[in-house]
């Protein structure tokens, strides 16, 4: 009984540590944070695929309603030359973050 108790104080252990913790810094957590589950954008229960790009576009808009929502930021991450981008090429909801447009340029963006 001892060694199952250990076993299951091991793996909430690392749980915490990894999905439970992560919430507090990726994007993950802030749509947890709005009540949006796992299983409201991933179709298989557990996830086992990204989600699809329409997915993402059904609550946040295109790529033409986000750069209206970001138009004040400069420069606008999401009206550029490279057209229509995937929002997980930047958004990442299991790690960290990155601007793909860092790639070449050096602009000072924070990417949630």
């Amino acid at each position: 009984m001892k060694s199952i108790y250990i076993v299951f104080v091991t793996l909430f252990a690392a749980l915490s540590m990894s999905v439970f913790a992560a919430p507090m810094t990726i994007p993950m957590g802030k749509h947890l944070e709005k009540g949006v589950t796992c299983a409201q954008c991933h179709k298989e229960n557990p996830p086992a695929k990204a989600v699809p790009f329409e997915k993402c576009e059904s609550c946040h808009g295109n790529n033409d309603a986000m750069a209206k929502r970001t138009e004040k930021v400069e420069p606008n991450p999401h009206f550029n030359h490279l057209g229509d981008v995937t929002c997980t090429e930047c958004h990442k909801n299991h790690s960290e973050s990155v601007l793909i447009c860092s790639n070449c340029h050096k602009f000072n963006l924070k990417t949630p």
